[in-house]
């Protein structure tokens, strides 16, 4: 073949030692181009068929060189090998000269990889002084790359090292020097930040793994400056259940944050790194927080309360004793009544700090518990607060309010105690409400526990609406018993049938008594209850008030200065009706004081009276019974039966 002395003389080429690539290349391209310096403009092909070659060479220098490379390293084991397997001192240089510590590095892990393969019998000497060289190497290794402050230098030592069993220790020894200095400021969490946040770089252009070494940072100060951290502080303030617990609650929260943060650094392939760190540190203070958190709640409820209760020198009672004490209980109050001095003994402080406890042992949970256990630990809190807050203080202060209010007739102005308490505790529903959907709720939302809070919450308010009805029912009877008595004793039959034919000119005493106390107790209401509240109680002690007063009047037969003198009272009570502004109420006095104008009008204008607009529906029967009343009924009673 024409082209075998061309190929005889490549090959010749290849097998040169040392072989130079770069000249072999230009060798070859002077052949190819029969030594011409200029290729022929229209390319023939020439460029084509040397582009092909080269490439073809690429390959043949790649699977002639690798061979070379490896034998040549198998070769220098080898002669290593041999010094270690001589009970001789090392003398090749890469052993015993200090700048080539790099290169003794790579060699000695090599022997020490190839001498773990061999018979330990046979060769247990060589297998000893390889390790004993390994690990000094390794030691000085390990210096150097502590001492050195050239990044790349260290990013060469870090890339060897990384080989060796003692990589762990370079990686203690730089995390430790990361550390100096590093704790200063006094929040060991911005610290601990600001630390991974100046090293995160520094490990990405030094190591290989630099997400290994991250971790070891993370693990080292959590393990180490914030174990240290949570558990001082934790033991300081042990003893104290409200430091301990609003503590323990900081340094979770705190952690966690933390813990959020450093992901960014990604720092270890398991997700569950960070959290697990987390819990190693305060595994067992969450172990014991639920006890804890119900105890110091019970602690704190009551001693409000206690705290409360002695300010006002009050013994607590037990309201909801035995049935029999209940009983004797009605049979003394027949008779008299424990007024308290007419303090309520319903306070809204007392309430916000029993929920803003509660509100943050709420927090607490969420936090500091398991899912599964939050939602058990939510539904205890929750029975605590209705405990503390409803039963032990709104339901107690109803219940003494109500031993307040004679079931008798009362002689003397009865205490109007009830009207504050339900504006106290009103307001204190208001708060719970609020607390409820702020703080509550959204922890029970779509749980096995939300039907059963939402229950509970709706049992509690429905109890205290129905004992406020019975206080507000039981508050008005006794202010219209009061009025009745009023009326009883202080109208007298001449205010109605004055010997005077003048009449009077004022209002009747009574009238006047009782005015002055239906005001005073209307502003009360006024001052205690709003909205439709309000009106509903306004609404009803009008009712009564009307129904009184009807009933009073028909007892009375009337002259005509008597009837003037009615119709004057009945003005002052209409007038005093009037200011609370209840359309129907207002409407039922005016036809009262229509009807009371029936006893006055002139017998010849009385059908015309009786057709008045605000008496054209009223019951004739009730017309009749005024008319009755009049002095001059049974002489004129023959005109009247039209009625």
């Amino acid at each position: 073949m024409s082209n075998q002395p061309y190929f005889a003389t490549y090959v010749q080429d290849l097998e040169q030692d040392p072989f130079d690539a770069i000249d072999f290349v230009e060798r070859l391209a002077w052949r190819m181009t029969s030594g011409k310096d200029e290729i022929d403009a229209q390319l023939d092909g020439t460029m084509q068929t040397i582009s092909a070659r080269v490439v073809h060479l690429g390959d043949q220098l790649e699977s002639v060189h690798a061979p070379r490379a490896r034998a040549f390293e198998a070769l220098q084991l080898m002669k290593h090998f041999d010094e270690f397997l001589a009970d001789q001192p090392l003398n090749s240089p890469i052993f015993t000269d200090p700048d080539r510590l790099l290169e003794s590095a790579e060699m000695i892990q090599k022997l020490a990889s190839i001498s773990q393969e061999l018979d330990k019998d046979k060769f247990a000497n060589v297998q000893s002084r390889i390790t004993h060289k390994y690990d000094e190497i390794e030691r000085l290794l390990i210096d150097e790359f502590i001492k050195c402050h050239d990044k790349k230098k260290m990013k060469e030592i870090a890339k060897i090292l990384s080989e060796f069993k003692g990589y762990t220790h370079c990686l203690d020894a730089f995390v430790e020097r990361l550390q100096t200095g590093a704790f200063r400021s006094g929040n060991v969490f911005e610290d601990i930040l600001n630390l991974c946040e100046k090293a995160n770089p520094l490990l990405e252009e030094i190591f290989p793994n630099p997400q290994q070494v991250m971790a070891k940072l993370v693990l080292n100060v959590f393990h180490g400056k914030l174990q240290e951290t949570v558990t001082g502080r934790l033991k300081e303030i042990e003893n104290d259940r409200e430091a301990y617990l609003n503590n323990l609650f900081d340094l979770y929260s705190r952690t966690v944050r933390l813990q959020h943060s450093l992901q960014k650094f990604k720092c270890d392939s398991d997700p569950h790194f960070l959290p697990t760190l987390t819990r190693s540190i305060f595994g067992s203070y969450l172990a014991t927080y639920m006890k804890a958190e119900q105890q110091f709640i019970n602690e704190q409820c009551s001693s409000i309360l206690s705290r409360y209760y002695e300010s006002k020198g009050h013994q607590k009672r037990n309201i909801g004793g035995a049935l029999q004490e209940i009983k004797r209980d009605i049979q003394a109050r027949l008779l008299t009544v424990e007024n308290y001095g007419g303090e309520t003994y319903l306070s809204e402080e007392v309430a916000i700090n029993i929920l803003q406890e509660t509100k943050n042992a709420f927090a607490r949970c969420n936090l500091l518990c398991k899912k599964s256990d939050a939602i058990k630990m939510t539904e205890s809190l929750f029975d605590l607060l209705v405990q503390y807050l409803y039963k032990e203080h709104v339901e107690y202060a109803i219940e003494i309010a109500l031993a307040g209010i004679s079931l008798a007739e009362p002689k003397s102005e009865p205490p109007s105690n009830f009207p504050p308490v339900v504006q106290q505790s009103t307001a204190i529903t208001h708060l719970f409400l609020k607390q409820y959907e702020d703080s509550i709720h959204p922890l029970t939302k779509d749980t096995v526990i939300e039907d059963s809070i939402a229950k509970k919450k709706d049992t509690t308010l429905r109890n205290i609406e129905n004992q406020v009805n019975k206080g507000l029912e039981r508050q008005l009877g006794a202010m219209i018993g009061y009025v009745r008595f009023i009326l009883n004793t202080e109208q007298k039959k001449t205010d109605f049938r004055p010997e005077d034919e003048k009449g009077n000119t004022v209002t009747s005493k009574a009238c006047g008594m009782v005015v002055k106390y239906v005001s005073r107790q209307g502003d009360r209401i006024r001052d205690c209850i709003d909205g439709g509240n309000l009106i509903a109680v306004l609404s009803e002690l009008g009712e009564k008030f009307y129904n009184i007063l009807l009933t009073h009047f028909k007892s009375f037969t009337y002259n005509e200065s008597g009837a003037y003198s009615l119709l004057m009272d009945i003005g002052e009570y209409k007038k005093c009706i009037a200011t609370w502004k209840i359309p129907s109420l207002t409407k039922k006095f005016e036809i009262l004081h229509a009807l009371a104008n029936l006893i006055g009008a002139d017998a010849k204008n009385l059908n015309e009276v009786c057709s008045s607009p605000l008496l054209v529906d009223i019951d004739r029967n009730l017309v009749n019974s005024f008319i009755q009343l009049r002095q001059d009924y049974k002489s004129a009673k023959l005109n009247f039966n039209l009625f």
